[in-house]
């Protein structure tokens, strides 16, 4: 550089064909000065453009307390987060210095790739031999101005070596006994040649026309060893990167994607989310579609106990029917309204049907219909039992003598009592239907990586009156049996109706709460649990105890038996 200024004066112009320093480029200072290799930041942009390649982001550099040593260092200090590098420590070689010192910050630092630059002299050598006495397991980059040492670095070894050094060579020649890395060739222009062998490549464009190839396949690590690149090891897809405080940004931490979000990049800085109908998979790597959840006949064994169960009840009241109408001219089936009971026996059927409305993907129709057909046989169920329950009322007030309540014996007070009952459910389900029917609904949040296709009631407020209407129904047929219960057995099936009631009513006491605490396909589920647990209840109650009496004991079954002695 004294020489430079000074030949400057006279315009004499200078080559140089060792010189690198950067400050030599300032064509201000120094326009007479030309030099044949390349100047240090375009050599060390070329290592951070290695490093990044490698995956290294943890660095330490070792540097000359001169101004060479200053201006490389600044540079490096400015450029490495340019490529997502931090510096672990930086040494200043000085003549005041102490190797101690400097062994101690290298032994106790955590990276072990340290970039060399600043200027050579006699006290940087001894430091790099003093380190090689040390078991220090760091691999040293350095720059191609350094060339003129490869005699002295070969003859460096560590102990129990598995670290290394990486030289840059300006020859554009492949040492050939290396125990080096040595692989890395700057070449002017267009005169790029490829090594045989070669796994990849790594071409950059720098200042000065001049371009980097790098033969990956060629790099040998000593003991076959790659030395640590980075502060962390890097986030796998499926983990966000998560800084430390107080740290480098190089140092984070891994954290696992938060429940539905997902990452599919190495290193990411945040997790996305997924959209609305797909969920991350198991390594939250990418989003796959959530599975849709319904009772269905495929996949739910719940759904074919409840279909047996169904069809099971439908049969028993088949028969019952049938075993009705082969004895309906005997007086048990004459004295407890025969054509009611018929009736009541065909809105049972259809109750236990209703539950096939129940189990496969709803659909806005079948939401529609399973609500609506459910609440209108239930209902005409009820009213038929309602009816019964009148009828045996006014059975015995009217066998007083000079009693007008026999003028309301007959089918017409008995049918009234289902239509005007009936017409009630039909009166709610109509308005239902025109003002807010019921539609198919996916729930996407209530349960982790599923879509709940279900039900919406549409109106709740609907839902309940329809439930509460059943209720009310249920509630005077059981009053009105209750306060009977006690009238002479042979006529009165009052008792029958009592007990059916009170199974309808617990049923249902229990199975809206457990209704509205649960939640898709489970919801169903306890709808059709009560739906047929209540129905078997009045079939087991008022018409098994008159089959078991018209199939096994026939002496029961005359008239002489029903009306009693003193009726004869």
């Amino acid at each position: 550089m004294a020489v430079a200024q000074m030949l400057n004066l006279y315009g004499y112009p200078q080559i140089s064909y060792g010189a690198t320093d950067s400050i030599l480029s300032d064509r201000r200072q120094y326009p007479y000065f030309y030099r044949t290799v390349q100047g240090d930041e375009v050599q060390y942009t070329a290592i951070l453009k290695l490093l990044k390649y490698l995956g290294c982001n943890w660095v330490g550099i070792i540097t000359t307390g001169d101004d060479s040593g200053e201006r490389t260092l600044q540079y490096l200090t400015r450029e490495t987060p340019k490529y997502g590098i931090c510096i672990e420590f930086s040494i200043y070689v000085t003549k005041e210095g102490k190797f101690t010192d400097y062994i101690n910050i290298i032994q106790k630092s955590t990276t072990e790739i340290i970039i060399i630059c600043g200027s050579f002299s006699a006290k940087y050598m001894t430091l790099l031999k003093k380190a090689s006495a040390t078991d220090i397991n760091k691999t040293l980059i350095l720059p191609a101005s350094w060339s003129h040492l490869n005699n002295n670095l070969k003859n460096i070894h560590y102990k129990d070596s598995t670290g290394s050094d990486i030289y840059f060579d300006d020859k554009g020649e492949l040492p050939v006994n290396y125990d080096i890395i040595n692989q890395i060739i700057p070449l002017d222009g267009k005169q790029k040649e490829k090594i045989p062998n070669q796994v990849g490549t790594f071409d950059s464009t720098l200042p000065d026309n001049q371009q980097m190839h790098i033969e990956i396949c060629n790099i040998t690590w000593k003991n076959y060893r790659m030395p640590r690149l980075r502060c962390t090891e890097m986030c796998h897809p499926g983990f966000r990167k998560a800084l430390r405080e107080g740290f480098h940004i190089c140092c984070y931490d891994c954290i696992p994607c938060s429940e539905g979000e997902f990452s599919n990049v190495s290193d990411s800085e945040d997790c996305f989310k997924c959209p609305e109908n797909e969920w991350p998979d198991q390594q939250k790597t990418k989003c796959i579609p959530k599975i849709l959840e319904f009772l269905s006949y495929e996949t739910d064994v719940l759904a074919l106990v409840f279909c047996v169960t169904s069809i099971f009840s439908v049969l028993i009241t088949t028969v019952t029917v049938v075993i009705f109408f082969s004895f309906r001219d005997t007086p048990i089936v004459k004295a407890n309204n025969r054509n009611l009971s018929f009736v009541l026996l065909g809105f049972l059927k259809l109750s236990f049907l209703c539950v096939f409305l129940f189990i496969g993907r709803p659909l806005d129709i079948t939401c529609m219909i399973r609500h609506i057909s459910f609440g209108m046989a239930f209902s005409a169920a009820l009213s038929c039992v309602l009816a019964k329950t009148i009828m045996v009322c006014i059975a015995f007030k009217a066998t007083k003598p000079g009693s007008t309540w026999r003028n309301w014996m007959g089918l017409k007070v008995s049918n009234a009592v289902v239509l005007v009952g009936s017409s009630g459910q039909v009166l709610i389900s109509v308005i239902w239907l025109l003002l807010s029917p019921p539609f198919q609904e996916l729930d996407m949040h209530t349960f982790t990586g599923k879509i709940i296709v279900q039900c919406n009631e549409g109106s709740v407020l609907a839902f309940f009156c329809m439930l509460g209407y059943m209720g009310l129904l249920a509630a005077v047929s059981f009053f009105l049996a209750f306060m009977v219960r006690t009238l002479p057995d042979n006529f009165n099936e009052a008792k029958h109706i009592t007990f059916s009631m009170l199974v309808f009513c617990s049923v249902w006491v229990c199975a809206i709460p457990a209704y509205l605490s649960s939640k898709g396909k489970n919801m169903v589920a306890v709808e059709i649990f009560a739906t047929l647990a209540s129905s078997l209840g009045i079939v087991s109650c008022i018409y098994l105890p008159k089959c078991y009496i018209i199939l096994f004991k026939a002496d029961l079954n005359t008239k002489r038996h029903l009306l009693g002695k003193t009726f004869l």
